[in-house]
């Protein structure tokens, strides 16, 4: 199938294709005619993308923030350098004394005490590189690894007021040398979006293509924090600066959209873990034609590994010319998110009426997916970010995110026999089961999993991003 295929064309090739191998089922065939009326429709309203002028917007707006966040910086060292300067005779004597006690407390084993002495003193003079280096000692001992590694990391990055100070910087770069990375106190803030323009654009390269959503630029804390109910050991806080817009697939890839890839491919994706009476078992020859349960063409296609997604994806570039691929975990997350920091992207409780999800009473699902649409949109106008389907994602496992990458690329170091994947999905039940994989925690937005890329349920879909 080449570019130059019309809609017409491809809409009677799939229609026919599955009148043969869709399940049985009262409206199938209405169904389909009617995703083929809303694909026509979507098609309609997308219009032609200036992605230069997008790209270079962003890029505008990124080095502004950059540039105000450098400007703030150096307000910050000339108010620290204002306030240290103006400390007169009592003072010092003051802070000595304080220093003199913190000191003998922290021999003592008093560690709870000194942190508090030492902290006093930095409220008074923010560059006591001294007073700073013995809080991290203080950390350390209390066992607060990477906060502790953090005022290390800003002895050696703040001014230096003090000569007398110049050999601390030394001390606090020997004492970060087995330390984790530093806390990061702007976990605390709210994401930062990079809008480049009032609606987001919708783009669809081809007739067979998934209809692609423009997703901003921004900076956001990926992770989640400790209180939160559900939290894995997996999911530390950090923030992550993506600063480039991306194009997300409006929903998960249909089972429309990967017909016409197996069509004019041939390609084939046998043996599926899929629903049947018992629950989930094996089937040597099931595959996304045959998940246990009815599908039209706009619902998610299953049945799918990780190889299968990143061949889809490979096949889209050749027939489109754009740049298609998995998203990355970063990039995954900050769509979901979408400018939110709750624990899921509409609130912080599983609440029905936003996800499919198993035991989610009184809404379309019960154990089989839905159809792309069925729920509200995210934040950025994406549909089933939760819940629905699981979607792999290209980045190898790591069960910590010590030395991720922060500037949303894909992680291709760890356990790469193992691939992350994302979402949650209509197999994940409603209430809480201790012990349960399925515990509705997975639909969170930082929840995460590492699967083997071989492995295919009629529970695991996926998404594609397109590069701009």
């Amino acid at each position: 199938m080449g570019r130059g295929d019309t809609l017409a064309k491809y809409t009677a090739r799939v229609c026919l294709g599955f009148s043969l191998i869709m399940p049985a089922g009262e409206g199938m065939a209405e169904q389909s005619k009617n995703w083929a009326a809303q694909r026509e429709a979507e098609h309609a309203s997308t219009r032609a993308v200036d992605t230069g002028a997008l790209v270079a917007r962003t890029r505008a707006l990124v080095a502004g923030h950059e540039a105000q966040e450098a400007a703030q910086r150096d307000a910050q060292e000339e108010a620290w350098l204002g306030q240290s300067g103006a400390l007169e005779g009592a003072a010092w004597a003051g802070i000595a004394a304080q220093m003199k006690q913190a000191a003998e407390m922290l021999s003592a084993e008093n560690y709870d005490g000194a942190q508090q002495i030492y902290t006093a003193v930095l409220d008074l003079d923010p560059l006591q590189h001294e007073a700073r280096f013995g809080l991290g000692r203080c950390l350390r001992l209390k066992g607060q690894l990477a906060d502790a590694a953090y005022h290390f990391s800003q002895i050696i990055e703040m001014p230096l007021a003090n000569p007398e100070h110049r050999m601390t910087k030394t001390w606090a770069m020997l004492s970060m040398q087995d330390l984790p990375p530093p806390s990061d106190p702007r976990v605390a803030d709210p994401a930062v979006i990079f809008r480049a323009e009032d609606t987001p654009s919708q783009i669809w390269d081809a007739p067979y293509a998934p209809v692609m959503t423009v997703v901003p630029a921004g900076e956001y804390t990926m992770g989640s924090p400790e209180s939160e109910q559900f939290r894995l050991p997996s999911e530390q806080q950090h923030r992550v600066r993506i600063a480039y817009p991306l194009a997300f697939s409006k929903y998960n890839v249909t089972r429309g959209e990967f017909a016409a890839f197996v069509a004019d491919t041939g390609y084939e994706a046998k043996g599926c873990n899929r629903e049947g009476q018992g629950g989930m078992g094996f089937d040597p020859d099931g595959d996304w034609r045959t998940p246990g349960f009815e599908q039209t063409d706009d619902h998610p296609v299953v049945c799918i590994n990780h190889h299968d997604a990143s061949a889809y994806a490979q096949w889209l570039s050749e027939q489109t010319g754009a740049t298609y691929r998995l998203p990355s975990e970063a990039e995954w997350e900050h769509a979901i998110r979408g400018g939110t920091s709750s624990a899921y992207y509409w609130g912080n409780t599983a609440e029905n009426g936003h996800a499919n999800c198993d035991g989610c009473e009184g809404q379309r699902g019960a154990r089989m997916t839905t159809p792309g649409g069925a729920f509200p949109p995210n934040p950025f106008g994406l549909y089933d970010m939760a819940g629905n389907v699981w979607v792999w994602l290209a980045d190898c496992w790591n069960a910590s995110y010590e030395g991720a990458p922060t500037d949303g690329s894909a992680w291709m170091a760890g356990n790469c026999s193992l691939r992350a994947r994302r979402s949650g999905s209509w197999f994940n039940v409603e209430e809480k089961i201790e012990g349960d994989p399925r515990q509705p925690g997975r639909l969170r937005s930082a929840s995460r999993f590492g699967s083997i890329p071989s492995l295919r349920y009629s529970s695991f879909g996926f998404r594609v991003v397109r590069e701009l």
